[in-house]
């Protein structure tokens, strides 16, 4: 007997996660939380249905860390006729079916998902860096003001760079204090740079 993917769709959901559909962003973002419970059952390849029973496939990055939707991401606007910026729900059905159970317009930070890359709400810091032409030639990043502070006071060595093509680059913090208080991000800047 043959399975058709409507048939899936009407059986309970095994799982599910809500992320951001960004008209700028190259892929799609999904929750670290969905992909330790289902990684394991995961294909390279997903298909996506709406409520039309309408399917579109994506590419899964296989990526446990910064999981991604990258091929066929952004041609769900027009396939699913999706706003912009939109904040989509996804059922997984097993078998790599996928299920957009709900869709709606951005209007607020506050429909993005902890996990996100946009998130910058609760206990997220957001800096920003200006880039010129100095600090995009030099190994490393000198940073002040407030991220300099953010970052002595977190206590850790390295921070992952999760750039918007799909990159990530673990960078080393240096801290000194002589001869003068020094805070930068070093080796690996230059692949930051050029991810961007």
């Amino acid at each position: 007997m043959e399975t058709y993917y409507c048939d899936l769709i009407d059986v309970t959901p095994l799982g599910s996660f809500a992320t951001m559909f960004f008209s700028n962003q190259e892929f799609g973002e999904v929750d670290p939380n969905f992909i330790r419970e289902f990684g394991h059952e995961l294909p390279v390849e997903w298909r996506i249905m709406d409520y039309r029973f309408e399917h579109h496939l994506v590419t899964y990055n296989k990526d446990e860390i910064h999981p991604l939707l990258t091929d066929g991401w952004k041609q769900m606007r027009d396939h699913f006729d999706l706003h912009k910026n939109e904040e989509i729900h996804f059922a997984y059905h097993g078998n790599g079916l996928f299920g957009i159970t709900a869709a709606r317009r951005f209007v607020s930070e506050d429909q993005i998902p902890n996990y996100h890359s946009r998130y910058t709400i609760g206990n997220c810091a957001r800096f920003q860096v200006e880039l010129t032409r100095d600090n995009i030639r030099n190994p490393y990043l000198s940073l002040w003001d407030m991220f300099a502070v953010f970052l002595r006071n977190s206590n850790v060595d390295v921070i992952t760079a999760c750039c918007d093509n799909g990159s990530k680059t673990d960078l080393q913090v240096a801290i000194h204090d002589n001869p003068f208080p020094v805070t930068a991000l070093g080796p690996g800047w230059l692949n930051v740079v050029y991810g961007l």
